[in-house]
């Protein structure tokens, strides 16, 4: 009886230990992404906007390394730089030197695109400024960003510049290229997302801002998306192109808004679109 008692406790113990190691591992996020540093960029009303950085771990695209500027989505009113962890260690694991943007977010249906615009530009700018000091390459700065993020970072591309009417501080270069996760690009009346910037749309909505100076850009698409129509990406693309410029569109079938995002138990579409986004950019420096 002994014996059978002290077996069953054996396996139950052998059971139960690596159970308990990896609920404790989880619940004190000993396995969480985390960037090797937190830089600020600026200062705004007291508060510091910082940039998370992920150092780039191997000089196979060169060195400096390039840098990948990402703004993470949510309306421009809520969302973590967190979700964007993920790429951020995979380029960094690659070759590019990235950094997750905070930018001022609204709340409560009330928000400051062109404010948050702002953001990008000064955060743009200060990698510009700071490039050696950042070991990384200038000349190559990529912007991207998902959703309200990739409208940020679409921004930056078509140099959107005016707030209220009056100039805002911008990079004087755009970026070398965009990689746009799903990005809100047409905000007219009619368009998802309108109703939050309907004062501001026309000096904030990329869509209406493109000219021959658009750098390569590759947009990431599912094709069951209902914040942005197929349309409305190809639309931009073809706009782009029609002006002299480069933009490519990875359609990914039945997929939906935020497909692109890392998920423990699918990394499918994580995978996939890392992968797309390797192959164009090292197309456009080859």
């Amino acid at each position: 009886m002994a014996k059978t008692y002290w077996y069953f406790m054996t396996v139950a113990l052998l059971v139960l230990i690596p159970l308990i190691a990896v609920l404790l591992v989880k619940k004190l996020g000993l396995l969480e992404i985390r960037p090797d540093e937190q830089i600020a960029y600026k200062v705004f009303e007291g508060q510091k906007r910082l940039l998370h950085s992920f150092k780039a771990k191997t000089d196979r695209l060169g060195s400096p390394p390039p840098a990948m500027l990402l703004f993470h989505g949510g309306a421009w009113q809520y969302g973590s730089g967190k979700k964007l962890y993920p790429q951020c260690r995979f380029f960094a694991e690659n070759g590019l030197t990235c950094f997750v943007v905070q930018y001022r977010l609204g709340s409560r249906g009330v928000v400051d695109v062109p404010g948050a615009v702002e953001d990008a530009s000064d955060a743009l700018a200060y990698l510009r400024a700071n490039a050696s000091q950042l070991n990384i390459d200038a000349d190559r700065i990529v912007a991207g960003g998902g959703s309200s993020g990739g409208q940020l970072a679409a921004a930056l591309g078509v140099a959107i510049h005016k707030k209220a009417g009056k100039p805002m501080p911008v990079a004087t270069r755009r970026p070398a290229a965009l990689i746009l996760y799903n990005p809100m690009l047409d905000l007219s009346p009619g368009m998802p997302d309108h109703d939050l910037v309907k004062d501001d749309w026309q000096e904030i909505s990329p869509y209406h801002h493109v000219d021959g100076s658009v750098p390569p850009t590759l947009i990431l698409l599912g094709t069951e998306d209902v914040e942005l129509p197929v349309a409305s990406a190809e639309s931009f693309c073809r706009m782009i192109i029609a002006r002299g410029g480069r933009c490519e569109l990875a359609l990914y079938q039945g997929q939906q808004h935020g497909f692109f995002q890392y998920r423990e138990n699918n990394r499918e579409y994580f995978d996939k679109t890392n992968a797309r986004i390797m192959t164009f950019l090292e197309s456009i420096w080859e």
